[in-house]
């Protein structure tokens, strides 16, 4: 297999750049609306994470999170104050309990917070084909999944250390 081109570095460099540009913005985002709004940004992530992945269990909520069972505990306590999720025994676990968010309250109350970056957004896809669309979802798909699993990475690294 022959050396990338250096045009084909400079674009990867460039691609790598944008990136981290992009992850920094969306941490810089999440803590503005989480901000506005009156949360901490790990509530609204988690909250973000149950909408759309739907009820789970609290274990599962941690395990996703990275946090300890007992941040979740806390964690879910705020979202239930605000009306965000409640708390559901599990069908068949009687020592486990479901998080439920409530999508209807969560998006009554941090829905305006999103709306301009929507349109936005939607700007931005409209001035892609649909081949160029599907390319796009296909790398961030994929990009998500290996940020998943470095994430895992990390994470066990640090549980083996002494």
């Amino acid at each position: 297999m022959s050396s990338p081109s250096s045009e084909r570095r400079a674009i990867e460099a460039a691609l790598d750049r944008a990136l981290r540009e992009t992850s920094a913005q969306s941490v810089l985002f999440s803590q503005a609306v989480a901000d506005r709004v009156g949360m901490n940004p790990t509530d609204l992530e988690s909250l973000d994470m149950l909408a759309r992945n739907g009820p789970m269990t609290a274990g599962r909520l941690a395990e996703m999170t990275g946090l300890t069972t007992g941040a979740i505990t806390g964690l879910v306590d705020r979202l239930e104050r605000r009306g965000y999720a409640r708390r559901e025994p599990h069908p068949t676990d009687r020592r486990s309990v479901i998080v439920r968010p409530l999508i209807e309250n969560a998006e009554r109350d941090l829905g305006p917070a999103y709306v301009t970056m929507g349109e936005a957004m939607n700007d931005l896809m409209s001035r892609y084909d649909d081949e160029d669309l599907a390319t796009i979802l296909d790398f961030m798909t994929r990009a998500a999944t290996i940020t998943a699993e470095q994430i895992a990475r990390l994470r066990s690294q640090a549980g083996n250390r002494s």
